[in-house]
């Protein structure tokens, strides 16, 4: 067993190879600490993991129509919030509230979602 320890060192510096890029991929820091709200029509609504993404086409202020995209959690999680795969649809009309991207991307990570009907969906169960 002379290899033991040398197997023990590179098993954790294995190991921390991989949990530091992993840690990293769950933070936030790529979004602003404010909300905004967005209306815009979904162009397609991406059920898959490891995030849900959302796309659509949000009219600025100017006029000019951008696309965007929402981050929000992984399918499990959303289900215990009340989403589904059909909770919306390419084409619909929705309001989207939630932090964008830093440096100007049209990117947010998402607070809750207001659906063609008026219901709230969030990354939580309880959202307003």
């Amino acid at each position: 067993m002379k290899n033991g320890p040398l197997l023990f060192v590179i098993f954790t510096f294995g190991v921390l190879a991989v949990a530091g890029p992993l840690l990293a991929h769950h933070g936030q820091v790529e979004y602003e600490a404010k909300s905004v709200t967005l209306k815009g029509t979904v162009t397609k609504f991406e059920w898959s993991n490891p995030h849900v993404i959302i796309s659509f086409a949000a009219t600025a202020d100017n006029g000019k129509s951008a696309d965007w995209y929402a981050e929000v959690l992984p399918p499990a999680r959303m289900v215990r919030a009340g989403w589904t795969k059909e909770s919306i649809k390419p084409g619909d009309q929705v309001t989207l509230i939630g932090r964008p991207g830093k440096k100007g991307a049209h990117i947010m990570w998402l607070d809750y979602l207001v659906t063609p009907s008026g219901q709230k969906l969030g990354r939580d169960a309880g959202t307003p």
